[in-house]
């Protein structure tokens, strides 16, 4: 079953076309990486696939329904997005802020419930934030602070959980920590789309990719179909060299150093 399809779109910022007819699709439980260079339209493509932009042109689907017709809080009961940066101006703790989550089932005023109650603990616990909850949210390093924003997502109970450069900014241990994670919550049944500008997490990772140029889409497939030096020359305009990890057996990229050429020309 496919969770959110995205048909025909074309998106403008004012007379600027920075989506052009484009259309893929995400399938339930499937984890989908969008992939390309600076301005590619990756970031631009995620909010259409969750309602924050409208396309100009063309339909984005969820679970066959047009997303144009459903509001706001019905999409964020299916949907969660997390942003590549969120930035705190008030110092609420940790659990308070997970619960700000819950908002698209809340009325005005309406106190919080069972349901809310257990949608924030399994939050935390899935994000391993339970020591953490009292604490204020700027006394966090940036991969805390970063499973905060995931377990804010989570508190909604999506079916869907699309991220924006989840694991931009952060040491190889958090970035590590994150992606373990999003590993577990697709396990759980929850379907993910990630822009990654990290080609070796996104091949590690995720079972299908996306590579955008242009605004448009250059290709598709599996990581072991789609990463080779060719396809990245052209996109990219960098000379790669492809390994295999050790592990799990997926393309690893380096980039080919003039040392390297060098020796390899001997």
């Amino acid at each position: 079953m496919i969770a959110i399809e995205a048909k025909k779109i074309d998106f403008y910022y004012n007379t600027t076309r920075v989506i052009n007819d484009v259309s893929m699709s995400l399938k339930q439980s499937a984890f989908l990486g969008i992939i390309g260079p600076n301005g590619a339209g990756k970031s631009t493509m995620l909010r259409l696939l969750c309602g924050i932009l409208k396309p100009n042109q063309g339909a984005v689907l969820l679970f066959g329904e047009n997303l144009s017709n459903q509001s706001h809080k019905i999409i964020a009961q299916q949907i969660a997005f997390v942003p590549q940066e969120t930035h705190f101006a008030l110092d609420f703790p940790v659990n308070e802020i997970v619960r700000m989550g819950r908002y698209p089932y809340k009325r005005p005023f309406q106190r919080e419930d069972s349901a809310d109650h257990n949608a924030v603990e399994y939050a935390l616990q899935a994000a391993n934030l339970e020591g953490l909850h009292k604490r204020p949210i700027n006394s966090l390093s940036s991969g805390e602070r970063q499973r905060v924003v995931i377990a804010r997502a989570l508190a909604q109970s999506p079916r869907i959980l699309l991220l924006d450069e989840p694991t931009s900014h952060l040491d190889l241990h958090h970035q590590f920590a994150i992606m373990e994670l999003l590993k577990k919550l697709n396990a759980d049944g929850i379907s993910i789309a990630v822009v990654h500008h990290d080609l070796n997490l996104a091949s590690l990772y995720c079972h299908h990719l996306v590579l955008m140029h242009g605004g448009r889409i250059y290709t598709e497939g599996r990581p072991n179909d789609l990463l080779n030096e060719k396809t990245l020359k052209d996109v990219y305009g960098a000379e790669v060299k492809i390994v295999r990890h050790p592990d799990k057996d997926v393309p690893q990229i380096f980039l080919h150093t003039e040392a390297g050429r060098e020796d390899t020309d001997r």
